[in-house]
């Protein structure tokens, strides 16, 4: 049974109470990010797993800063253009106008001789084999893709191919075998890999749901089961006036073009 408005009231409210930009504090990096700066300055291969929003960022810009300012060359790769493209924003606007910033993706070709190159790790891979590299720090984001089944061998073959004296940092925030992946990394690039995993998550992670009757609500109760209007949502098969598939008949539809159900589903776009 649906409980009355003010319970409603009172769930949502608990659920959103503190979320907004936190008071600005003082910045002090924590000691898993410090040891990873550390471990690539000192030219270990490193993998670093953390959660999303723990700082892995920090990690990569500090060692790249530390690379440029040695008069050496960094190179940032990610998995998609988009991000590569926000990346490359984020960079000009750190270190230029001392360094110079490029990218390298499928469609774009900036200043690919620069002192700090972002580009996506397919091109990366694609450039070691066509023209080998000259970076001394090359930064993996988002590792996990090696267990991709698509587009794993890429990241596999970047980290082979890349040149034993670069130095690689890689991050990523899923990876639960990170002993087994380091254990292939040193075997196949001959030289040890410092791992470095941080559990802790800075920023408290909860989990709403949007009900098409009661806006938003929180996933689970006080009791740790599913919220009592979520569950029914689902009992009804989509939950509402009708269920979820009389809302499909009347064109509530993620189809393509308002048709109920019929848009076709395109392929995702490698990040090339």
């Amino acid at each position: 049974m649906t409980r009355d408005r003010k319970n409603l009231r009172d769930a949502r409210r608990a659920l959103l109470e503190g979320i907004g930009v936190p008071e600005p504090q003082p910045f002090a990096p924590d000691e898993f990010q410090l040891a990873a700066i550390r471990s690539v300055e000192e030219g270990r291969d490193t993998l670093v797993i953390a959660p999303t929003g723990a700082g892995k960022t920090f990690i990569a810009i500090e060692g790249i800063r530390r690379a440029v300012s040695q008069g050496k060359r960094a190179i940032y790769t990610a998995p998609l253009k988009a991000l590569s493209n926000t990346k490359y924003a984020e960079m000009k606007q750190l270190f230029e106008p001392h360094y110079r910033v490029g990218l390298l993706t499928g469609d774009r070709k900036i200043e690919t001789d620069a002192d700090i190159v972002v580009a996506t790790t397919e091109i990366y891979r694609n450039d070691l084999y066509n023209y080998g590299a000259t970076y001394s720090v090359v930064i993996l984001d988002e590792l996990h893709y090696l267990a991709d089944p698509q587009r794993g061998p890429v990241w596999e073959e970047s980290i082979i191919l890349s040149p034993k004296e670069a130095t690689l940092l890689m991050l990523s925030a899923s990876i639960s075998n990170s002993a087994e992946i380091a254990a292939w990394i040193e075997q196949v690039r001959g030289a040890p890999v410092e791992v470095i995993a941080e559990a802790t998550r800075p920023v408290e992670l909860r989990m709403g749901f949007l009900h098409p009757d009661h806006g938003v609500l929180p996933l689970e109760g006080a009791n740790g089961k599913v919220f009592g209007e979520v569950a029914q949502f689902y009992a009804q098969g989509g939950g509402g006036r009708g269920g979820f598939r009389a809302r499909r008949g009347k064109g509530a539809s993620p189809g393509r073009g308002g048709r109920s159900g019929r848009g076709r589903r395109r392929k995702s776009r490698s990040g090339s």
